[in-house]
């Protein structure tokens, strides 16, 4: 049995002739199993019912009764953490925004479809589906953040006893495919309840005061424990940390960080902190002072998810980055939509006028990878590579320097 034989779609389309269209369109494709809702209220009573067992909901945009913001909006306070794929055959720039909504609200899109759907465009968000460490994310049914199947207690113990794993997605240069660096990417497989995306645990600790610290220390730790063997097999690799804008609360965490580091002897160089533009701190003078002295000390600072906030050019100028990350849905976009790509050559210019490395995420494909190449992206990063990956995995990768050009 395929990969593609074990999904389960819920299609969601108040058109008979879509629903039936695309759920041949799907048959074709391999999948046996597709369920149909014709409005918002039908979709949600399946969703409630079945939800453990629906690995992709594809939703329409223009419902009458409940439209397709209405229905993403109610599955988002419900905690709903399944795959989504939009579709609709409203204009691109409305169906970016419904898109851009929907992530805001903490839904885990997939991509989006235009209508007439093709073959083409629907295989390319099953396969982001059929990937293990997706399905695997989608599991959790719809329910009260109270009835969570983990609690803080959990998340306590499990960073006590350093039970949260470190996988490594890499960076690689556009140009030659050499893997110059990674990304550390923390992983919980619980005991009882099995992997536990981090979209679940990551929010709970940012809002359990000191926590956040603890788990940034430990993920900090591991990254850099890890690179230092790698360093001393020879093998020249820059960590990037993810750093929560919770962290950014204390004066002396550059001190700290950096004490982790000289621990393994690993020059503080070869570490980038990663901090998300759209979670950045209003507070410029508490975040100014932190940043400047990590850059100060050698650290590199990395503005992630770049595009997705909204004082892009004020941050650039205030703050001390080194490298600038596009964010993944407007390199997945820039190859068949005009303003995505506007978007990816915009920030590459203003990236080059600041001195910026340039990192593109979320390459999936080759044709992303072609494109941002032409428009001046230095590295990328995305399943196209690699998925993130535990060290020995990561390794096998290393050796084959990603010589996918």
């Amino acid at each position: 049995m395929s990969s593609l034989q074990k999904i389960r779609v819920l299609l969601l389309d108040d058109d008979q002739f879509i629903l039936d269209f695309v759920s041949e369109l799907l048959r074709d494709l391999g999948v046996d199993e597709v369920l149909v809702a014709q409005d918002g209220m039908a979709g949600l009573n399946v969703l409630s019912e079945q939800v453990a067992d629906i690995d992709l909901l594809i939703c329409d945009i223009e419902m009458p009764e409940m439209d397709g913001i209405e229905f993403l909006r109610n599955i988002a306070s419900q905690n709903y953490c399944g795959n989504i794929a939009l579709f609709s055959g409203i204009d691109a720039d409305l169906l970016r925004a419904a898109e851009r909504f929907a992530k805001v609200s903490g839904l885990r899109v997939l991509g989006t479809l235009s209508k007439p759907v093709s073959l083409g465009a629907l295989a390319t968000i099953l396969e982001r589906v059929s990937h293990p460490e997706l399905l695997s994310a989608v599991k959790k049914p719809i329910q009260p953040p109270d009835d969570s199947k983990f609690n803080l207690e959990d998340v306590r113990k499990a960073i006590v006893d350093e039970a949260f794993e470190v996988y490594y997605q890499p960076k690689v240069t556009v140009s030659d495919g050499k893997i110059v660096g990674f990304e550390s990417l923390a992983r919980w497989i619980h005991p009882h309840y099995g992997f536990i995306p981090p979209d679940q645990f990551i929010p709970l600790i940012e809002q359990t005061p000191g926590l956040i610290d603890e788990f940034t220390q430990l993920i900090l730790k591991k990254s850099v424990k890890q690179l230092a063997q790698w360093l001393d097999q020879g093998l020249d690799l820059k960590a990037a940390v993810n750093i929560s804008m919770e962290n950014l609360n204390r004066y002396d965490l550059p001190e700290i960080f950096a004490k982790t580091a000289q621990a393994f002897n690993v020059p503080l160089k070869k570490i980038m902190l990663e901090i998300t533009e759209s979670k950045l701190s209003k507070d410029y003078a508490l975040s100014l002072d932190i940043l400047t002295r990590f850059r100060i000390k050698g650290f590199g600072l990395s503005i992630d998810d770049f595009g997705t906030g909204y004082a892009t050019m004020e941050t650039l100028n205030n703050l001390p980055f080194t490298e600038l990350k596009i964010d993944r849905m407007f390199v997945n976009g820039a190859v068949n939509d005009a303003s995505a790509r506007a978007i990816v050559e915009s920030s590459v210019r203003l990236a080059k006028e600041f001195g910026l490395n340039i990192v593109a995420e979320g390459v999936e494909t080759e044709e992303e990878l072609e494109l941002i190449g032409k428009l001046g992206c230095i590295e990328a990063q995305g399943y196209y590579f690699s998925k993130p990956v535990p060290a020995d995995e990561f390794v096998q990768l290393k050796s084959l320097h990603v010589s996918n050009r």
